[in-house]
C-alpha cells in the first residue's frame, strides 16, 4: 500500500501540473482581447520612460507588468505572445499553491489545493488574460511561501524574502495593501514553531518594511495619478461595501453566475474551515486572517466602487488550502487525498473543457459591449474591406488603436502599413469604423448620412459598424487670380477628397472640431497640399497659415515648401507642449512658378500617453491655408491673412479652451484665499493666473460651494515639481481629496488646458467647504475674474 501511495506522490505532481499547463495554454492565442485587456499590449508598446508616466498620471495600475509584458513583445505582438507571461504566472501559481501547501500542512494537501484551486475557474481565467492579475498572484503566493517558512522555523532571513515579494505584489497592484495587512496579522497572532521569540523582531521589520514600500509607492506612483481620486470617489456605505464584496466572493468561489456549484464550494470551505477549526486551531487562524482581514478591510474603508471577483483572487488561495487541509484533517478521507484530488482535477478539466469551453477557448470568449468587444474579429473585418487608395478613421480613439494594432497583424494592407492615397488617386474610399461608441462625427449610421452624405455602405462586422464611402478627388488647389485664398478643408470627405497626399493620418473628430492625426506613436504622418497658380505670374507674398493643438511633450510639427521642382525649404512649426495653436510661414517670390507644394509632417511622441497605447490626438492638424498676395498691392491681402490667423487662434485658443464668460456659471466664489498672489503680465481678456506668493508653502483659495453638477472644471496650470490639488470637507468633519495633477516633467502644461473632477453625492446640493490649494513656485490657477470652478 505504501509504494502505491509513493507512486501516486510522484506522479500526482506531474498530472496537476501537466493539465493546468494544458488549460492554460490550449488555444491561448484564440479568443479576442477584450476591452481592459487590449489595454495591456497598447501600454506595453509605449517607451519605458511613458509607460512609468502613464502609471504615474492616467493609469491606476502599477507599471512593473507593463515592464515585463514589453520584453515579452520582443517576441512578437500576436495575442499568445501578448498572454505568455500572465499564462507562465498562472501556472508559477499552481506550482506555488503546492509548494505552499507542503510547507504549511503535508504534500497531499497542498496536491489537493492545488486541483481545487484550478477547479475554481477564476484563477484559471486569470492565467488566460493579458492583465497583472496572475502576476499579482504568483507575487502573492511567493510572499505566502515565505510567510509558511517563517511560521515554520522563525529564521528573520524569510521575512525579507517575504518583503521583496511584498515589494513585487505593490509595483503589480495597488490591492495588495489588504493582503499586507492580512500577513502582518499573520505575523503578529500566529508564533512560529520554532524560534517563537522571533515573532515581535519579524513583526517589526515587517512592519518597517512595509511603511518603506508604501511611502515608495505612494510618493513614487500614487500621488500624482488618478488613483487618489479614484479611492476618494469609492466613498460607499458599510452595507453597500460589503454587498460588492460579497458578489465579488461568489466569483472567486466560482467565476460564473453557477448557483449550484458557488453553494458547494462555500459548503466544501465552511466544512474545510471546521474541520481545521476542530483539529488545528493554528492553521485555522492563519488561513481565516488571510481570508477574512482583506474582506473586512474593504467593507470598513467603503471602498468597494468597481469590485470584481478578479480584484479578490488571491483569497481562493487560502480558500482552497482550507478545502484541502479540512479533508486532510478527516481520519477516512485523509489516505484517500490522492484519490479526491484526482477526481478533483477531473471537474477542473472538464469546466473549461466542457461546460464553459465558449468562455475560455472561443474567439469571443472575453466579449464586453463596450466600445466594441471582439477587436479581432472587427480588424480581420474591415481588413477584407480595404483596397487601393482607403483610409479608415473611428468613432472612437481607443477602438481605434486596438483595431489599429490588429491590422498591424494582418497580412492584407492595412491602415497601419497602407501608403495611404496619392496624387493619382482618383476616388477615395473612406472607412468609418464605429464600435459601441460613435464619437463626434456621427452619432449612428442614420446621423452619419445626414451629415456626411449618402451613399455609405453599411458593413456589419460582429458589434461593429463599418461605413464604406467612395469620394471622388480633387487633389490640386487651383489659384484662379491674385489675391488668392485656398486651402484643406477638414471636414471628412472633403479632407481627403482634396489632400494631395495623406500618409499615415486618419480623420479625427473630437468636442473641439475635425482634425487629422498621426495613425502610430513615433511614426511620420504625412499631409501635402498642392497650389496649382493659374493666374499670370508676378512678384508675390504668400502667408501659410497652419493651424493645429499639439499637447503631448516632444510631439513635433513641421513643414516642407517646395516651389515646382525646386529643393524644398523646411519650416520647424512646433514642438509640445505649445499652446499656440498656430504658425505662419512667410514667403517671398519674385521668379515665376507653376505649383506650390506644401507638405505637413506630423510625429506624436509616446512621451504624453494620454489613453493606452497611444497618445497621437495630442497632435492635431486643424486648419491648412494658404494667401498669395501680389507683391505690387499685398497690404490689404496681407492683413486678411493676419485677420484669419488672429480669428483661428481664439478660437482654438481661448474660446474652445477657456470657458467662454457667457456659460461660465460660477459654481462658488472664493470667500478667503491664504498666500495667494495674481502672476504679473499673465492676463488674457477676463482670465488671470494665480500662485503661491511664497513658493516655500502651499497657497490656499477657499470658497463656499454648492452645486448639482456631476461634474465642475477648472483651469490649472504646472510646472516642474508643481501640484494642484482640491479638497472639501465631508459632512463627517474630514477632509476628501478630489482632484489632483503633479508636473514632474520641466515643461509647463498647456496653458487654459480645462480639467475636470467628479463631485461626490455628498457634496450635491448642499454646502460644502472647498480648498484649492496650489504647491511649488510653478503652479497657478486661472480665474475668470473671482470665478474659479465652472
Amino acid at each position: 500500500m505504501s509504494v502505491v501511495v509513493a507512486r501516486q506522490s510522484r506522479s500526482i505532481p506531474t498530472l496537476v501540473l501537466g493539465l493546468a499547463a494544458f488549460l492554460i495554454f490550449y488555444r491561448l492565442g484564440a479568443p479576442s482581447l477584450w476591452l481592459d485587456e487590449a489595454a495591456a499590449p497598447l501600454n506595453a508598446s509605449l517607451p519605458v520612460s511613458a509607460i512609468l508616466e502613464l502609471s504615474q498620471s492616467l493609469e491606476e495600475h502599477p507599471p512593473l507588468f507593463y515592464l515585463l509584458l514589453k520584453a515579452f513583445l520582443t517576441l512578437g505582438k500576436n495575442d499568445f505572445i501578448v498572454r505568455l507571461l500572465p499564462a507562465l504566472a498562472g501556472l508559477g501559481c499552481v506550482a506555488l499553491v503546492m509548494a505552499v501547501g507542503t510547507r504549511l500542512f503535508s504534500r497531499p494537501v497542498g496536491l489537493a489545493a492545488a486541483a481545487l484551486w484550478l477547479a475554481m475557474p477564476q484563477d484559471l481565467w486569470l492565467s488566460r488574460m493579458a492583465r497583472p492579475y496572475s502576476l499579482w498572484l504568483f507575487f502573492y503566493l511567493c510572499a505566502l511561501y515565505f510567510l509558511a517558512g517563517f511560521l515554520k522555523d522563525g529564521r528573520l532571513r524569510s521575512i525579507w524574502g517575504l518583503l521583496a515579494s511584498a515589494a513585487l505584489m505593490v509595483a503589480t497592484h495597488y490591492l495588495s495593501f489588504p493582503l499586507l495587512a492580512a500577513m502582518g496579522c499573520c505575523l503578529l497572532l500566529v508564533p512560529p514553531l520554532a524560534r517563537p521569540r522571533s515573532r515581535m523582531p519579524a513583526v517589526l521589520l515587517y512592519a518597517a518594511g512595509c511603511a518603506g514600500i508604501t511611502a515608495a509607492a505612494y510618493f513614487g506612483l500614487i500621488r500624482a495619478s488618478q488613483t487618489p481620486a479614484l479611492i476618494a470617489a469609492s466613498d460607499e456605505t458599510m452595507a453597500d461595501a460589503a454587498r460588492a464584496v460579497g458578489e465579488a466572493l461568489l466569483g472567486v468561489l466560482y467565476l460564473f453566475e453557477i448557483p449550484l456549484a458557488r453553494l458547494l464550494v462555500a459548503l466544501a470551505a465552511g466544512l474545510g474551515f471546521w474541520a481545521l477549526l476542530r483539529a488545528d486551531r493554528r492553521s485555522f487562524t492563519l488561513l481565516a486572517i488571510l481570508t477574512l482581514v482583506p474582506l473586512g478591510l474593504l467593507v470598513a474603508l467603503g471602498k468597494a466602487t468597481g469590485l470584481y471577483a478578479r480584484h479578490l483572487s488571491g483569497l481562493g488561495i487560502p480558500i482552497a488550502l482550507a478545502m484541502a487541509s479540512g479533508l486532510g484533517c478527516l481520519p477516512r478521507l485523509s489516505p484517500r487525498l490522492p484519490a479526491v484530488t484526482v477526481a478533483v482535477l477531473a471537474l477542473a478539466a472538464l469546466g473549461p473543457l466542457l461546460w464553459h469551453r465558449d468562455r475560455f477557448y472561443a474567439v469571443g470568449s472575453y466579449q464586453v459591449p463596450i466600445i466594441g468587444n471582439n477587436y479581432k474579429l472587427a480588424a480581420a473585418g474591415i481588413a477584407g474591406l480595404f483596397g487601393p487608395a482607403t483610409v479608415v478613421s473611428f468613432g472612437n480613439a481607443f477602438y481605434g488603436n486596438v483595431v489599429s494594432w490588429y491590422l498591424a497583424q494582418s497580412p492584407r494592407p492595412n491602415a497601419v502599413d497602407n501608403p495611404g492615397l496619392t496624387p493619382d488617386d482618383r476616388t477615395a474610399t473612406l472607412l468609418f469604423a464605429a464600435g459601441g461608441h460613435w464619437g463626434y462625427l456621427a452619432e449612428s449610421a442614420d446621423d452619419f448620412d445626414a451629415r456626411i452624405g449618402r451613399g455609405a455602405v453599411r458593413h456589419q462586422i460582429e458589434t461593429s459598424t463599418v461605413l464604406a464611402l467612395s469620394v471622388p478627388r480633387d487633389p490640386v488647389r487651383r489659384i484662379p487670380a491674385l489675391p488668392g485664398r485656398a486651402g484643406l478643408p477638414m471636414g471628412y470627405r472633403d479632407f481627403f477628397a482634396t489632400a494631395n497626399i495623406a500618409r499615415g493620418v486618419r480623420h479625427h473628430q473630437n468636442a473641439r472640431g475635425p482634425a487629422i492625426i498621426p495613425i502610430q506613436n513615433d511614426a511620420q504622418g504625412q499631409v501635402r497640399a498642392v497650389f496649382a497658380l493659374n493666374a499670370p505670374p508676378e512678384p508675390q507674398e504668400i502667408r501659410i497659415n497652419v493651424l493645429f493643438d499639439n499637447t503631448g511633450q516632444d510631439n513635433t510639427l513641421a513643414a516642407l515648401v517646395r516651389f515646382d521642382d525646386e529643393p524644398p525649404t523646411s519650416h520647424p512649426l512646433s514642438t509640445g507642449y505649445d499652446a499656440t495653436h498656430q504658425r505662419q510661414i512667410a514667403l517671398r517670390r519674385d521668379a515665376p512658378y507653376t505649383t506650390l507644394t506644401v507638405d505637413l509632417l506630423l510625429r506624436a511622441t509616446s512621451r504624453t500617453p494620454t489613453l493606452a497605447g497611444g497618445s497621437q490626438e495630442t497632435l492635431r492638424l486643424t486648419g491648412l491655408e494658404a494667401f498669395f498676395c501680389p507683391a505690387r498691392d499685398a497690404a490689404a491681402c496681407l492683413d486678411s491673412a493676419e485677420r484669419h490667423l488672429t480669428a483661428s487662434l481664439l478660437a482654438n485658443y481661448l474660446e474652445e479652451r477657456f470657458s467662454p464668460t457667457t456659460d461660465a456659471t460660477q459654481a462658488g466664489l472664493p470667500a478667503e484665499r491664504d498666500n495667494i498672489a495674481t502672476v504679473p503680465d499673465s492676463r488674457l481678456g477676463e482670465w488671470s493666473a494665480r500662485t503661491p506668493a511664497d513658493p516655500s508653502r502651499p497657497g490656499v483659495i477657499r470658497l463656499t460651494l454648492a452645486t448639482s453638477r456631476d461634474r465642475l472644471s477648472f483651469f490649472p496650470r504646472v510646472g516642474q515639481d508643481g501640484m494642484v490639488r482640491i479638497w472639501a470637507t465631508h459632512p463627517n468633519g474630514g477632509r476628501r481629496l478630489l482632484f489632483a495633477l503633479q508636473n514632474l516633467t520641466d515643461r509647463w502644461t498647456p496653458i487654459s488646458a480645462r480639467y475636470e473632477f467628479i463631485v461626490p453625492d455628498w457634496l450635491k446640493d448642499q454646502e460644502a467647504v472647498v480648498d484649492l490649494e496650489l504647491t511649488g513656485r510653478w503652479s497657478q490657477v486661472w480665474t475668470l475674474g473671482d470665478a474659479l470652478l465652472f
